[in-house]
């Protein structure tokens, strides 16, 4: 008996044919779309060459055979014109390349370079800095100077808020401060640097997002949303912070009170009233704190029985309000990196300008760390929060020893 045949079938072999025909296919295909993300300007090269052919293989003449190069090339030849006819492929590479990403809706600012950006009067060309921060949304440093024109002048521009004229004086204003200029590229500074340009010694407090369509709108409310940074940074979502006075935000600020509240009904801050309730109503303690607060004092009645007993009355006096900013906090990032940079650009430049504000705190959250700051220091009253109602907030206090 002969030994048993091994062959191999006819459709075995023409479904190995299909098989490493569509692998090459594949493999193929893989490498035209590296090619295609590693550079953009190879999409004209990309349209120019052949693809691969996408005809099913079942439609596929029989007697040309598979392994056929002058075959392959030529179909891939026919089916090219109607690929570049239906592909909508070449259309999306070209929109991606023609149109510039899209912008972000709010720019991340520092409440200390925003007051900075007021004291040193910088608010113009402070605010064309934040703009072309915003431009930058890729992360280069730098702004070609033709297209912030487009930008920032041209009639359809996404940014437009001001004229040529206008642009060009800002930008000249703002030389090496917020930016220098070389080859036609607006090369941006750093957070760190402006701020050093500015005086500004360290961030303290949190970063807060501003709507860039804010930063397009007049001068004015700039300025009123630059100020409202201060609030947005000591308050947190729909809940006020600790009472602050006017002359404390004045002092820290560099703002009139006057100003203050122009700027807060223009950028929409909220405020709310500030209460303290004391001992109780005798002649004695009235004219006490009559002498401390003055017009402030006066004399609250307890219906509900909610600080002792019901319809006792007691001593009270308006705080200085609170207040509620408009813009959302941000995240700190790096702003310890910042701070860094900022002491050795100061060690090395200018020291002491006298900047550093030390303010004693009287508003505490709970009674324990009231009276862990009265036991160091009794020559204040110190307060801690109590009830609110959402229009108002109450809060206790322990008076200070020069009362007693």
């Amino acid at each position: 008996m002969g030994k048993p045949s091994h062959a191999i079938s006819s459709e075995l072999q023409a479904a190995q044919q299909r098989l490493l025909l569509l692998r090459a296919q594949l493999q193929e295909s893989h490498a035209n779309a590296e090619k295609q993300q590693v550079s953009l300007f190879t999409v004209r090269e990309l349209a120019q060459r052949p693809f691969p052919t996408t005809t099913p293989i079942s439609q596929l003449p029989a007697h040309l055979g598979w392994e056929s190069a002058a075959v392959t090339r030529s179909l891939r030849q026919q089916v090219t014109p109607q690929r570049e006819q239906t592909d909508p492929t070449a259309v999306s590479i070209e929109t991606a390349v023609s149109h510039s990403p899209a912008l972000p809706e709010t720019v991340k600012v520092y409440p200390d370079i925003a007051i900075g950006l007021l004291r040193q009067e910088q608010v113009a060309a402070g605010r064309l800095w934040l703009l072309l921060q915003a431009t930058d949304s890729t992360g280069c440093g730098w702004i070609d100077e033709h297209h912030a024109r487009q930008l920032f002048t041209g009639k359809r521009g996404l940014l437009n808020f001001c004229g040529v004229r206008q642009l060009r004086n800002l930008l000249a204003q703002g030389e090496s401060i917020f930016w220098v200029r070389e080859n036609g590229r607006i090369w941006l500074r750093s957070v760190a640097k402006v701020a050093f340009a500015l005086e500004i010694s360290r961030l303290k407090m949190r970063p807060v997002a501003i709507p860039v369509a804010v930063l397009r709108q007049k001068i004015g409310t700039v300025r009123a949303h630059l100020y409202a940074t201060f609030h947005s940074s000591r308050s947190q979502a729909a809940q006020s912070k600790k009472p602050i006075a006017r002359a404390t935000v004045a002092h820290l600020t560099d703002v009139k009170p006057r100003t203050q509240r122009r700027y807060e009904r223009k950028a929409k801050v909220k405020r709310q009233a500030q209460f303290a309730i004391g001992p109780a109503a005798t002649a004695g303690n009235l004219q006490a704190r009559a002498w401390e607060q003055g017009q402030a004092t006066f004399q609250f009645k307890d219906f509900n029985g909610q600080q002792g007993p019901q319809g006792k009355s007691y001593v009270a006096w308006q705080l200085p309000n609170s207040y509620v900013g408009p813009h959302a906090q941000q995240p700190k990032g790096r702003q310890k990196r910042i701070n860094q940079t900022l002491t050795d650009l100061f060690m090395q430049g200018i020291t002491g300008n006298g900047q550093r504000l030390s303010v004693a705190r009287r508003f505490f959250d709970n009674g324990r760390l009231a009276a862990k700051s009265y036991l160091r220091n009794s020559e204040r009253d110190h307060y801690w929060r109590g009830r609110g109602n959402g229009r108002y907030q109450l809060w206790q206090v322990m008076e200070s020893a020069n009362l007693s």
